[in-house]
């Protein structure tokens, strides 16, 4: 049976990651006060002093060392305050301090690959299956990770990861990526606002996909003109209706890789699997889909300059300009309080598939590489386990400055200091970027509430599957020159067809199959049906 979530709001829905609590949090001791904090931060301390002592494990850090890095997004206006009290830390722990830069939205699959090939100084870099891990680890941008090296220099990370998560970011047997260790329970979905569509007679009660949206969409058309149906920016929102739209007709569908190499699971192993995009029955759904976008695009359903626009939907949700806003369901979190500040009701609509699930969270969704030309590969890991894995770092960089942007209330858990909400603080616990921390040791939040926990709970017992394509990362050393060329085609032609931005979807469909084949798609996705099935049969 389809899931479907409506959320009446709750005052105080705030910004998080994910549920704390495992079996780890007891031993950390970081569901208590902040003197609980500091006892465990000192056995940490000591954890890691004793663990990289000896002649063979020791950790030189005689000279002082700066690292640089990199996180996507754009920074809170209190990071350089964080920033320098986690340099302090970093100085007297391991004689070096970290300078962070961010990669925006807007310009991520541009600027990514340029900035790893143009030498500039990186140490670390943030990576994901779905942020250019495999294509760069492929054109050897990344370092390859020894474990031993791991060991040495990240043993708090060490006691949390599993060979699970190895086994989920290793390309050719070889690993380029420190994966976290908590990887998060959320889905994909929608936030609606149900506030208008009572307002003006539309009954979301039959909304259970995006399929269902089309009164709703209207209705924002006609009464709200300050507001565009569906506001979505270029990068994180482009592609997510036309794949919601695919999905939702049969099987989870996915393009991690950015080039038409189409991933595919049903729960039932009749689906899994890799396709091109004119394989049937996704070609199907690609049609039928891109057919629903024209007729939304055509409409105004759609913002005009999507392919220029670098303002995520959820933003201009929250902004009023918007009538959805796109995300996974912790993103939604700031989202729901800021509907909750101005007495808006919203409403979630997952993005499942027609069985009614979604794909489990791997390891690869956060994580880290080590830049083929970083310098200290050692004190930048053992700094990385400190930021991932020590109270004192992960509390600071995740809800950033005690007393000025979080609390820790007699309860134990964390809050906002009075005067300061979700809207109005300096440091958005959402958005500082460090989704890779490890999320089990985290303080719970006053703002968890029981509608909170019971979507994740419903995502937990039914909606959330196991993905058998976690595993298996299609890797573009034969066909490196086909992968690029593709990758450019499929942006110049299919960008416009998933918004709906052609004259004709079957003549613009049609012209796409052209230029990718020109550009080697046929034999790339020969040789990733080829890996697949090694993959499979080991």
């Amino acid at each position: 049976m389809r899931k479907k979530i409506s959320l009446l709001l709750v005052a105080a829905l705030c910004c998080s990651t994910i549920l704390a609590g495992c079996s780890k949090s007891e031993s950390t001791g970081t569901q208590g006060s902040s003197a609980q904090q500091e006892s465990t931060v000192a056995e940490g301390t000591e954890q890691v002093a004793s663990e990289t002592q000896g002649e063979e494990a020791a950790l030189d850090t005689s000279e002082f060392v700066k690292l640089y890095g990199y996180l996507l997004g754009s920074p809170e206006p209190a990071f350089n305050d964080v920033m320098a009290e986690m340099n302090k830390m970093l100085k007297e722990d391991l004689n070096c301090e970290m300078e962070i830069n961010f990669i925006d939205w807007g310009v991520l699959d541009s600027k990514y690959p340029l900035l790893l090939a143009a030498g500039e100084e990186i140490d670390w870099i943030y990576t994901a299956d779905w942020c250019h891990y495999a294509a760069e680890a492929n054109k050897n941008a990344f370092m390859e990770i020894d474990m031993d090296m791991v060991k040495q220099c990240m043993p708090l990370y060490s006691e949390y990861i599993t060979d699970a998560a190895w086994d989920q970011v290793s390309l050719n047997g070889k690993i380029y990526m420190i994966p976290t260790s908590t990887p998060d329970v959320k889905a994909g979905g929608w936030i609606v606002r149900k506030d208008l569509a009572d307002k003006y007679g539309v009954d979301l009660s039959k909304v259970e996909t995006i399929w269902d949206m089309d009164e709703y969409l209207g209705a924002i058309k006609e009464n709200e003109p300050s507001m565009i149906p569906m506001n979505m920016d270029n990068s994180y929102d482009l592609l997510a209706p036309v794949f919601a739209l695919m999905t939702a007709r049969d099987a989870n569908f996915t393009d991690a890789n950015k080039c038409g190499l189409v991933y595919a699971f049903d729960g039932k192993e009749t689906a899994d699997g890799v396709y091109s995009i004119f394989d049937e029955p996704v070609y199907g759904y690609l049609k039928e889909a891109a057919v629903k976008m024209k007729e939304w695009y055509d409409a105004g359903y759609i913002n005009k300059d999507i392919l220029a626009a670098t303002t995520q939907s959820n933003d201009n949700f929250e902004q009023g300009i918007s009538g959805i806003s796109s995300d996974n369901t912790l993103g939604m979190q700031r989202t729901l309080a800021k509907c909750a500040e101005n007495g808006w009701t919203p409403q979630i609509v997952l993005t499942d598939d027609a069985n009614g699930h979604a794909a489990k969270n791997s390891y690869t969704n956060n994580g880290f590489a080590i830049a083929a030309t970083c310098q200290n590969p050692e004190r930048t890991l053992a700094a990385m386990d400190l930021i991932m894995n020590d109270p004192r770092y992960n509390t600071l960089l995740q809800y950033g400055i005690e007393g000025e942007t979080y609390i820790i209330n007699e309860e134990g858990k964390v809050d906002y200091p009075e005067g300061v909400t979700a809207d109005t603080t300096s440091y958005n616990w959402e958005n500082t970027g460090f989704w890779f921390i490890n999320k089990n040791i985290q303080l719970p939040r006053a703002s968890w509430t029981d509608d909170y926990i019971e979507l994740n709970n419903k995502l937990i017992d039914g909606v959330l599957i196991d993905d058998p394509n976690i595993g298996f990362t299609f890797t573009t050393d034969s066909v490196k020159s086909e992968f690029s060329n593709v990758q450019n085609v499929w942006i110049q032609y299919f960008y416009p067809i998933a918004i709906g931005n052609v004259p004709d979807v079957d003549k613009a469909l049609e012209e796409l199959k052209v230029q990718l084949t020109a550009a080697g798609y046929d034999k790339l996705i020969e040789e990733a049906k080829r890996q697949y099935a090694e993959y499979t049969a080991n």
